[in-house]
């Protein structure tokens, strides 16, 4: 078995004419994106080989394919491998979990690392659950799991931390929808990583609803060198979170803050701006919650120019709330094409696309790069904005800042190609 990962490497045409199948993992909207190019290529070159999509946005994709494998893939996939024939296959089930072999991936020097204090750590990722328990409607994973979760074994998850841990990793982020969906079983998982392993950290992803309903936890999780959580924020209009069905409200948004950040834990929200009926109005909204929440130095610029997507099977196409304004489903971009109900919202919305994208390829801080959006903001709402300030610290992060509910750049799709070795 040969594996290349395209994020970082490029599949060779020696790959490509060795290859007796090829498997493709897709999971989230850039990742089906760029393999829907790769798969394209593949096939432009051996039509007849066999190619699979595996993970949380198989289904989709416009390039026609031999297998796609959905929910719990790894039984299907394994036998797919073997020379079994899958079609379209969606497993729900609970499954065997191995513990995963990355001998042929990078090293782990070349992944995303912990930034932390003007110093970086390298960082492995692992899953302690799959699905979510939750039916967020712009989510993509109630499409597939409608409400379920699958746990991973805690053994299995030690195991995979075990041997990250002996590769050279400093941090674990634990890639879960929600690390708190399983309480019991994420804080036992967390005690015995840091048992084993006590002078690692941590993050999660967990769901502001959560942050609140399990407050006692916070200086439990703390104490277990959790450094920060991730949480899906997305608005402070009260209407978009009813529409989104979040679970939470702006005042729920602002105490999960304080009870975090009282427990010695970082948050970072993450942000969905741009919806179909988003005024330049609610965008000022955003920027002023955030500064003043203090919120600058965990705010990934990027967050500030996501627009919604809306892929196919998702809880939102059927919403009267929605409906009226989606046009047609794109297949080779993957989502519900839609018209804003505001014109000055659009332009906006291309502004700050810009920002981000340039600004992310050159590198460039995020307080100068926010600072740029606001203005644009400032412009469009005539709002007076408050400037961002670029001497507050930024909090911990991992250095790869964009996020699965994004467009993929210009860069990444210029990057998915086949070549020589």
């Amino acid at each position: 078995m040969r594996t290349a990962d395209l994020a970082l490497e490029t599949l060779t045409l020696e790959d490509v004419d060795w290859a007796q199948r090829v498997a493709i993992s897709v999971p989230m909207h850039t990742a089906m994106r760029l393999a829907d190019e790769t798969a394209a290529h593949i096939k432009s070159r051996r039509p007849r080989l066999p190619v699979a999509f595996y993970g949380l946005y198989a289904g989709l994709g416009s390039v026609t394919v031999d297998a796609r494998l959905e929910g719990e893939y790894e039984p299907g996939l394994l036998d797919w491998a073997a020379g079994e024939t899958a079609g379209r296959h969606r497993h729900l089930g609970r499954s065997e979990f191995h513990v995963p072999d990355r001998a042929g991936l990078p090293r782990i020097d070349r992944y995303a690392r912990l930034e932390s204090r003007g110093s970086t750590v390298l960082a492995g990722a692992v899953e302690a659950s799959h699905g979510c328990r939750h039916r967020c409607r712009h989510c993509p994973i109630p499409a597939i799991y409608d409400g379920r979760m699958r746990i991973v074994p805690r053994d299995t998850v030690l195991a995979d931390i075990d041997n990250l841990v002996a590769a050279g990793a400093g941090h674990i982020t634990f890639g879960d929808a929600d690390f708190l969906n399983a309480p019991a079983h994420s804080l036992s998982l967390l005690e015995q990583a840091h048992s084993r392993h006590p002078g690692i950290t941590f993050d999660a992803t967990i769901k502001v609803e959560h942050i609140l309903d399990h407050r006692h936890l916070w200086s439990r999780l703390a104490g277990l060198n959790l450094m920060f959580v991730v949480s899906a924020f997305e608005s402070v209009d009260e209407r978009t979170l009813s529409i989104l069905d979040k679970g939470h409200t702006v005042a729920d948004m602002a105490e999960a803050i304080g009870l975090t950040r009282g427990a010695g834990v970082h948050i970072r929200p993450t942000w969905l701006p741009f919806l179909p009926w988003t005024t330049p109005q609610d965008v000022a909204d955003v920027f002023e919650f955030i500064d003043r929440h203090g919120l600058t130095g965990v705010t990934d610029p990027v967050q500030m120019a996501i627009k919604l997507l809306i892929p196919r099977g998702s809880l939102l196409v059927t919403h009267p709330e929605v409906t009226p304004y989606l046009t047609t489903y794109d297949t080779a971009a993957l989502t519900w094409r839609w018209v804003f109900a505001d014109q000055e919202i659009a332009v906006l919305h291309k502004e700050l696309e810009t920002i981000a994208a340039s600004a992310s390829d050159c590198g460039q801080e995020a307080a100068l790069t926010l600072n740029e959006m606001r203005e644009a903001v400032s412009a469009i709402s005539g709002r007076d904005l408050p400037v961002i300030r670029d001497d507050v610290a930024p909090g911990p992060r991992l250095s790869e800042s964009w996020f699965c509910c994004a467009e993929p750049t210009e860069g990444q799709s210029v990057s998915i190609q086949i070549g020589p070795r």
